[in-house]
């Protein structure tokens, strides 16, 4: 009884946060009914998914705890309204299955080989730079297999989504990186955000090489299957269109249910949408309660570069140049495996770095490609979070397979750097 009614909170709550965006309700109602659900379905969840959480929320609160005892002090906002906006996304990307049944064409194979693997790399890409997260539950509920994804699904996934973030002007990595690089000339760095996503593109093509490609199935580029995505596409346009403060992510939250209801089958429809608020939204548990836990983690890690000020290491810093930009991007690509955010860093970072007078180009290149990397490379991204509680991926492996990955492309960046010097200082 209790998953219907953590399914009708959760559907609550996806209708608050909406309140929220676009009436501008507080966003409280919204976040109380997502933590009451999540502690509904937190003791339901399988065991591996609770000893996952449990390492998650017992080093959030050990973490919070020693930052209090240290004079760090959070606000209540900081510690259960971080991430409340995935939770919706999430809410709203899983009505994707109402029309999924009708649109994917699943009775036709997916595409095996290099020809999977192009269409792959394509799809994931151009999908992703418009509707962001979602393409990962429209590639990946295609791909699946009982639920989960094999190793090469998952790189293509987690690399080739977050390496859009090196020139798409939709993530808010982009917004991001003009507020802290005033000055920065969009038509500049887009080329080089090109070239890094096709070095992410060719290492990982050469890592799904070396484990074997002739059996390996990619998701499939015909018209029938990109009906869903591309309708998507043009929906979350518009509305980024009509309001141009809102993020992609709150616009999807909007837009994914709309589209499915347009999409779907008219046959049982009352039966489908009972099903969904009640059997699909509360079978995102592990999605939910690991979420609004990453958001005590990052809070309590938040509090943690307070206390140890890993900005020092750029004290003695009198020029930004590759070597510079270089380090900037470890820096934050290393925090971002301790679970900070890429946004947390960058924020913190800029300010020391302005009295330099950088290139603003150069430093909002900087701060798009750590983002990238960062969000691609480490298990506690939003997007491998994603993907570990969607499709059943551990975060160990998740970790062992992209450490490779990380060193390849973080020297391709440098490459870049010196690249866009030589260009244009």
């Amino acid at each position: 009884m209790s998953k219907p009614i953590a399914g009708v909170l959760l559907f609550g709550m996806w209708g608050l946060y909406l309140c929220y965006l676009f009436l501008g309700l507080s966003p409280w109602p919204s976040a109380i009914l997502a933590w009451s659900a999540a502690l509904l379905l937190g003791p339901r969840l399988d065991k591996a998914a609770r000893r996952q959480c449990s390492i998650l929320y017992g080093a959030g609160l050990l973490l919070l705890l020693f930052c209090w005892l240290n004079g760090v002090r959070f606000s209540a906002k900081e510690l259960f309204l971080p991430n409340l906006d995935m939770v919706a996304l999430f809410t709203a990307v899983s009505t994707l299955n109402l029309a999924t049944s009708a649109l994917s064409d699943n009775h036709q194979p997916n595409w095996r080989g290099w020809r999977g693997l192009a269409s792959s790399l394509l799809g994931v890409s151009l999908l992703g730079a418009v509707i962001n997260m979602s393409v990962l539950f429209v590639v990946g509920d295609r791909l699946a297999v009982n639920g989960t994804l094999d190793r090469r699904q998952v790189i293509i996934l987690n690399r080739i989504y977050c390496a859009a973030a090196f020139w798409s002007p939709f993530f808010i990595a982009m917004a991001v990186a003009l507020t802290y690089a005033p000055g920065m000339q969009f038509s500049r760095i887009l080329p080089f955000g090109l070239l890094a996503a096709l070095g992410a593109m060719v290492i990982t093509s050469w890592d799904i090489w070396r484990l074997g490609i002739a059996d390996f199935e990619g998701y499939p580029l015909r018209l029938q299957t990109l009906r869903l995505p591309v309708l998507l596409c043009l929906a979350v346009l518009v509305g980024k269109w009509w309001w141009l403060t809102l993020t992609i992510t709150g616009i999807i939250a909007l837009m994914a249910p709309l589209v499915s209801l347009l999409l779907m089958p008219r046959q049982n429809v009352v039966v489908a949408l009972k099903q969904q608020v009640t059997q699909r939204f509360p079978a995102m548990g592990s999605q939910v309660v690991l979420f609004l836990g990453a958001g005590l983690l990052a809070a309590g890690i938040h509090g943690l570069t307070q206390i140890l000020s890993p900005q020092a290491l750029f004290a003695h810093i009198s020029h930004y140049g590759v070597i510079e930009a270089a380090l900037v991007t470890l820096v934050i690509l290393f925090i971002a495996y301790l679970g900070v955010h890429p946004i947390i860093m960058t924020s913190s970072l800029a300010p020391l770095l302005w009295h330099l007078h950088p290139d603003p180009s150069l430093l909002g290149m900087t701060f798009l490609f750590a983002w990238g990397l960062a969000t691609g490379a480490t298990p506690l991204s939003g997007a491998n979070l994603a993907l570990i509680a969607c499709f059943r991926v551990r975060a160990w492996n998740m970790l062992i397979w992209n450490l490779g990955y990380a060193v390849k492309q973080w020297l391709w960046l440098i490459a870049l750097y010196a690249l866009y010097i030589w260009c244009y200082l």
